[in-house]
C-alpha cells in the first residue's frame, strides 16, 4: 500500500505518524492528510481526496495489523484521542461498497432435459458476506449442517445461524436471506441490506436445485474486490453442486442418507453431464451499485 502523506508530531505524551492512502479507482484523486492539530488530549485529523467513504485506521507499530477506529464515514475530519503510546494512523478511502446480486437461473427442460423434473424452482438465496478466516462450504470438504439442511430442504435458519456465528467470532460481516425462484427458468435479485467493507469483501451464496435429494448451486469465498479495488460488475457461472448428504440419484428420489457423509463435489454426471457436455444452471451477476 502506498503511503500518500507522512506527518510526525511530538508531544510529551505520545509520538503520532500519520498517512494518508488512497484505494479508490483511478478516477479520484490520492487521500491527502491536509492538516493535523493537537490539543485538549486529542488529535484532529483533515484530509482531501479520496473517495467515500473512508475508514480511519490504527496501530501501535509496523509488526501489528491494522485496526478501524470507529465506522466507515464521508467525513474528511476525524478526531482522535491522545494516549501514552506510539500510534500509527493512516485513512482508508472507497472502504465500503453496495451491491446487488441478480440470480439468472437457466436450469430448464431445454437445458438439462434428462430425467426432468416437471416442478423444478430453486429455494431461497441465503449466505452472508465475511473475510478470509472463514468459510461456509467448500469442494472437497464436509458440508455444515446449514449445508445440509439448505440443499437437501432449502431451509435457511442453520446456514443463517453459521453466519452469525462468524459475525459473533469476528469473521463475518452480515447475512445474505433473499427470494426464492419458482419456476425454473427465471431470475431473482437480491440487493445486500448494507454496504460490504474491504475487512469483509468475500461472499458466499446458495441456493437448493428444487426438488433435488441434496443438490445446490453457489459461491464460496468470491471475492469482489480485485486489484484492490472494488468490482463494478461481475457475472459468475453456477454449475450443480452435490452437497454428500444424501444419495438419490434423481431428482425426486425418496431420502436415502449418505452414511458417512461425503464430501461436497461438482456434479460431473447427472444431472449436470448433458449429452457428454456439463451444462451450468444459471449465473451470479454481482454489480456495485453506489
Amino acid at each position: 500500500m502506498k503511503m500518500k502523506a507522512f506527518l510526525a508530531v511530538m508531544i510529551a505524551v505520545a509520538s503520532l505518524q500519520l498517512s494518508g492512502t488512497s484505494r479508490a479507482d483511478s478516477s479520484f484523486p490520492p487521500v491527502t492528510i491536509t492538516s493535523i492539530s493537537v490539543g485538549g488530549g486529542q488529535v484532529v485529523l483533515n484530509w482531501t481526496g479520496g473517495r467515500p467513504t473512508y475508514q480511519l485506521q490504527t496501530r501501535n507499530d509496523f509488526s501489528t495489523p491494522w485496526v478501524n477506529l470507529g465506522a466507515p464515514s464521508s467525513n474528511t475530519v476525524a478526531v482522535v484521542p491522545v494516549t501514552g503510546a506510539q500510534a500509527f494512523f493512516r485513512v482508508v478511502s472507497d472502504f465500503t461498497a453496495r451491491y446487488q446480486v441478480v440470480f439468472n437461473a437457466t436450469w430448464s427442460q431445454a437445458t438439462h432435459p434428462a430425467g426432468w423434473t416437471t416442478n423444478a424452482h430453486w429455494s431461497g438465496l441465503v449466505g452472508g458476506t465475511h473475510n478470509s478466516a472463514v468459510h461456509f462450504f467448500r469442494a472437497g470438504e464436509l458440508a455444515t449442517e446449514g449445508i445440509r439442511q439448505m440443499a437437501e430442504f432449502g431451509a435457511k435458519p442453520q446456514l443463517l445461524a453459521e453466519v452469525g456465528a462468524a459475525i459473533t467470532n469476528g469473521t463475518a460481516d452480515f447475512q445474505l436471506s433473499g427470494s426464492g425462484l419458482r419456476p425454473s427458468p427465471g431470475s431473482v435479485s437480491l440487493t445486500f441490506p448494507q454496504p460490504m467493507r474491504r475487512d469483509y469483501p468475500l461472499v458466499t451464496l446458495v441456493s437448493m436445485v428444487a426438488p433435488s435429494p441434496d443438490w445446490f448451486a453457489g459461491v464460496d469465498s468470491l471475492s469482489l474486490l480485485e486489484n484492490d479495488q472494488w468490482l463494478a460488475a461481475k457475472t459468475v457461472t453456477l454449475y450443480s453442486m452435490d452437497a454428500g448428504t444424501d444419495s438419490g440419484l434423481t431428482y425426486e428420489a425418496p431420502d436415502q442418507a449418505t452414511v458417512p457423509h461425503i464430501p461436497v463435489m461438482q456434479h460431473t454426471g447427472f444431472p449436470a453431464l448433458q449429452n457428454g457436455v456439463i451444462v451450468p444452471f444459471g449465473t451470479f451477476t454481482f454489480t456495485r451499485l453506489d
